[in-house]
């Protein structure tokens, strides 16, 4: 029988199965809340019939050109289950080799199909990999160890790597330069083996795309998520490659934002001489908190502390750094009898935190050029990028593993999935 012909009986036996499973709808012998798995594993049997019959049409698609030596049959793993295939065996020069198999990116000894690739890959972007294992089961009925959904999603991750670190492709021309382009860049730590290690995290975007929810909410209508474990050298260059593919040289105004840290500030007057550098808004007011609580007590428990930090919270947020900081000197003298060596230390800290950061914190003038004095965009890729994902409880990761599933989250967080799996495109 020819290929045609097995399809129309398959078609024919799944008619016959349809309406014996309506018969019994009928009859009442099927439950309303069992319906939709048995439907599914109807079909899904159908397809894993159909696609043994398409795969051997396509083996000889693939040879139809080459000498077939003999056939050999491999279980093949696709999203509608474990199916035998008989593929053409040919000799090449490095030795023999199944076009079908490369044709089709079968990885591993159990012939993993890109489907069942992708969809691991797309769901390790979220869960652990015990809970891929336990979805795929569920889901698809396939059994994935564990082990080996890590081995496909790295494996899937190594082509992020070199996705994420190739030279950006030159930008559409429907593609806008913000008149005001931000960087905003933060650290924070994802657990290894051998210790805690930084992350560092950065969030470009264009200040005009900033535009409120229904809700009220801040949102970014398009932006760009960048994160590695590499050094704040390299780290500078990559970001400032992804930066120039948004038109960096070409913005009229380009806005660094971060914490205060030191190597931030460094790569900014490295790469964005001529940038406006602003301190979020919020990691100043957290250096607020801390010279109050060193003055006047722990904030959950002390009045004193919270009235204090709320009214110099608005002379802050109104630019009057001067103010701020002759209220810490004045409290400072005012109990400096009363404070012990960490505490006083602790405010001597923050004030000259405050001074070395005094330009960056005119928040009066940033609000006049409306410009954001928070960086909401890069906090919440901190948690967004690593700590939702790589955070977990009972979680160590190996530097490799952890670099190739970043690189993995970051495809997948900036729209760029169908580069990393082509077929998605076509079909």
């Amino acid at each position: 029988m020819n290929d045609t012909g097995l399809i129309d009986e398959m078609v024919g036996r799944l008619g016959e199965e349809l309406k014996q499973l309506l018969g019994q709808i009928e009859e009442g012998g099927v439950p309303a809340r069992c319906m939709e798995g048995i439907l599914r594993d109807k079909l899904w049997h159908l397809g894993t019939q159909a696609m043994g019959v398409m795969l051997e049409a396509l083996d000889r698609q693939c040879v139809s050109d080459r000498r077939v030596h003999d056939h050999r049959t491999r279980t093949l793993v696709s999203l509608f289950g474990a199916l035998d295939v008989a593929r053409s065996r040919c000799r090449a020069p490095e030795g023999w080799c199944y076009p079908l198999d490369e044709a089709m990116g079968l990885v591993g000894h159990r012939g993993w199909t890109v489907g069942v690739q992708e969809t691991v890959s797309l769901l390790s972007c979220e869960m652990s990999f015990e809970t891929v294992r336990d979805v795929m089961d569920r889901l698809f009925g396939l059994s994935v160890s564990a082990p080996m959904v890590q081995w496909l999603a790295e494996c899937a991750g190594r082509g992020a790597e070199a996705l994420v670190e190739a030279p950006p492709e030159r930008p559409p021309r429907k593609l806008e330069v913000p008149d005001t382009l931000v960087v905003a860049v933060d650290g924070c730590k994802a657990p290894q083996r051998d210790g805690w290690r930084e992350v560092k995290v950065a969030t470009l975007y264009g200040q005009q795309g900033r535009c409120r929810s229904a809700t009220g909410r801040g949102k970014l209508l398009r932006k760009e998520y960048f994160a590695t474990l590499e050094n704040a050298e390299c780290f500078g260059q990559f970001l400032w490659s992804r930066a120039r593919h948004w038109g960096v040289e070409q913005a009229r105004r380009v806005v660094v934002m971060g914490d205060g840290a030191p190597w931030i500030w460094n790569l900014a007057g490295m790469h964005y001489p001529r940038a406006i550098e602003i301190v979020d808004f919020y990691h100043a007011v957290e250096h607020l908190w801390d010279v109050g609580e060193a003055l006047w007590g722990d904030r959950h428990t002390s009045a004193a502390t919270r009235s204090w930090v709320c009214r110099y919270r608005k002379r802050l947020k109104q630019g009057r750094l001067d103010l701020v900081m002759a209220a810490i000197d004045r409290s400072r003298s005012q109990r400096g009898g009363k404070l012990s060596w960490e505490q006083a230390n602790s405010v001597r800290l923050q004030l000259g935190y405050f001074r070395e950061n005094a330009f960056r914190m005119r928040y009066g003038r940033f609000r006049q050029m409306h410009l954001a004095i928070g960086t909401g965009a890069v906090e919440g890729a901190c948690k967004h990028v690593v700590q939702a994902r790589f955070k977990r409880p009972g979680m160590r990761w190996s530097r490799p593993g952890l670099k190739s599933m970043l690189a993995l989250r970051l495809i997948r967080l900036n729209n760029r999935w169908e580069q990393l799996w082509p077929h998605l495109k076509v079909a």
